[in-house]
């Protein structure tokens, strides 16, 4: 029994849901659209609207829709292009438009309104529908409000609106688009600023200056630059169809623009002429040949130095297309290629490379550190040029005859150069030239450190060349006493001076690590090198195979006066090397380094 009541309960719960939903709250939306349409002046919406006139005393403004587009053009007096936003703002306004009150039902002096000969007049065509219209008389002495009249009525209306957001000027409602291009298809760009040409063409994807300068266009730069032309408006409209314009300043024209867009078929000509006030110049465009004026902004776009949409990029390749790079300075040339054997891998190929390893277990004249050159690389990807030079005398630069040249080859047979001539006054910069363009411009010297390395930056400098899992004993020998390490399976324990089963963690892997990145900061002939401190060394590290076979031993001495390094050398090697002070912290010279509670 109490199912069915509690049934019966939720039953009518749903049924009064239902009819909230499908009667009650459908019939109060409907009313409350019918009373809001009940108060506007005129029944209609902006997007139905076809066509529309503005009726004053001196004349009618006629305006039509785009069938095709839905963009508004304007008909009379003049047939030119509609400002889309302000023309579909009026309109809603007027949609929009509430009756606040009836003034008068039947009015004996329409004169008493404004609205005896109205000073404007909106009359509306629709797509369907008949045609609408009212008239906007005198603002009401009390409040915000306009005394209205629609077509067919006698009835005078008040509305709480401005007639200035309805009574619209010419100038208001026609477009103030200056020139209507679409950046991303303009394809050349012609300048003439003050007698002085520019000229930016684009390829592709890729632009180029072809004047006052060769190079590599910004792509950047130049799309910003476009940018900011097509968002400038006219500010004011001067003279429909001039006859003479040189009392503009435009004949001839402080400033010629040219834009070209080769896919659309279409180009657009602008000239600037002089001021108008302190705000604002006088220009011409190709079509149609009305004067306008433009802000001043514009003019500072336009006269922009045309250096600064050269590609600041130094070079431009793909890391996987270089197959060579090669560095001259003086006489010294450094060549190092890809290693066909190796993937990934950089070989010397000059004659200054070498013929062979050297003795002892130390790196090999003839390797590069592969490292490195993947390095350069990036560094010249990042590389950005400081400025461009104007000027293009190379022998005022020393770029005639350069101090050094880097050149990157590709796959496909090009190349990139660059050379570099004299520092500037204060050291800081260095002019340089590339083959892309011949233009000239500056490098910080930070950025020309990095790119023109001597060969020694090229060269293998790890001290050590064993596979670290061959290693089966460390021995490390300090003035004090003589530490031994073997290795059990995957674990390494100490036997000397003591046997010490728990080590720390990693302590093998550690020294193993540090000795095969180990690496030297230069080479010293021994006659040279004085007081070495090699008779008896700070420390001796020797590594031994599970044969007990020598897989190579570092001997350590003093540190070099006033360096942060020390001198070193290999066992069967008679080379001395500089060695950082601090890569040696990871090898322990103290016993309580080898245990797990050191303090």
């Amino acid at each position: 029994m109490k199912f069915r009541n509690t049934l019966g309960l939720i039953l009518i719960f749903i049924a009064l849901g239902l009819y909230l939903a499908l009667v009650e709250v459908p019939t109060a939306k409907k009313k409350d659209e019918e009373t809001r349409r009940s108060k506007q002046v005129i029944q209609f919406k902006v997007e139905n609207v076809e066509e529309f006139e503005l009726i004053k005393p001196s004349g009618t403004l006629k305006v039509r829709r785009d069938p095709k587009t839905s963009r508004w053009n304007i008909i009379e007096p003049l047939a030119v292009p509609g400002a889309d936003g302000v023309i579909n703002q009026l309109l809603l306004t007027l949609e929009e438009a509430r009756i606040t009150r009836v003034a008068d039902e039947a009015p004996k002096d329409l004169a008493a309104f404004g609205l005896q000969d109205p000073p404007l007049k909106i009359a509306l065509r629709f797509k369907t529908g008949d045609p609408q219209a009212v008239s906007v008389g005198d603002a009401s002495p009390i409040g915000h409000s306009t005394y209205l009249q629609v077509g067919g009525q006698q009835r005078v209306l008040l509305s709480f609106i401005d007639k200035s957001q309805l009574n619209a000027s010419l100038n208001e409602l026609r477009s103030k688009t200056l020139l209507d291009f679409v950046a991303r298809d303009v394809t050349a760009v012609d300048l003439t600023f003050e007698g002085k040409a520019q000229r930016f063409v684009k390829k592709g994807e890729h632009w180029t200056l072809t004047a006052p300068v060769n190079g590599r266009g910004d792509a950047d730069e130049i799309s910003n630059f476009l940018n900011n032309i097509r968002v400038e408006v006219i500010d004011s409209f001067i003279e429909e169809t001039p006859k003479e314009v040189s009392r503009y300043g435009l004949v001839p024209a402080r400033l010629v623009l040219n834009i070209e867009a080769e896919k659309a078929g279409r180009s657009w000509t602008l000239k600037i002429g002089k001021a108008h006030d302190d705000h604002s110049f006088y220009a011409q465009r190709g079509q149609p040949e009305n004067v306008v004026t433009v802000s001043d902004s514009l003019l500072e776009i336009l006269s922009k130095n045309p250096l600064s949409f050269m590609d600041k990029s130094l070079m431009s390749f793909k890391e996987a297309d270089v197959t060579a790079i090669e560095s001259r300075e003086g006489k010294e040339t450094v060549r190092v290629v890809r290693d066909p054997d190796h993937a990934g891998q950089w070989k010397f190929a000059d004659p200054e490379a070498g013929s062979g390893a050297e003795t002892g277990s130390g790196p090999a004249a003839d390797e590069v550190d592969s490292a490195t050159v993947n390095t350069l690389l990036l560094d010249l990807q990042e590389a950005r040029i400081h400025e461009f030079s104007p000027v293009h005398n190379l022998k005022l630069f020393g770029l005639h005859a350069p101090q050094k040249t880097l050149t990157v080859f590709h796959k496909d047979g090009s190349r990139e150069t660059l050379q570099l001539g004299n520092p500037n006054k204060d050291q800081q910069h260095y002019f340089a030239t590339r083959n892309a363009d011949a233009s000239v411009f500056t490098l910080d010297a930070a950025t020309v450190k990095k790119i023109f390395r001597p060969r020694n930056d090229y060269k293998d400098k790890k001290l050590f060349k064993f596979d670290p899992e061959q290693v089966a004993r460390i021995s490390i020998q300090s003035p004090d006493q003589t530490f031994e390490l073997n290795r059990r399976d995957k674990k390494w324990v100490l036997v000397k001076p003591q046997a010490i089963d728990d080590l720390k963690p990693f302590v093998g892997k550690d020294i193993l690590w540090t000795l095969s990145n180990l690496e030297y900061e230069a080479t010293v002939p021994p006659k040279e090198a004085e007081e070495t401190g090699l008779e008896k060394p700070r420390l001796t590290v020797a590594l031994h195979d599970r044969q007990n076979q020598s897989l190579g031993q570092i001997i350590i001495g003093h540190q070099v006066p006033g360096q942060p390094l020390r001198y070193s050398r290999l066992a069967g090697d008679p080379t001395l090397y500089h060695i950082k002070d601090r890569t040696l912290g990871e090898i322990p010279d103290r016993l309580n380094r080898f245990q797990k509670n050191e303090n």
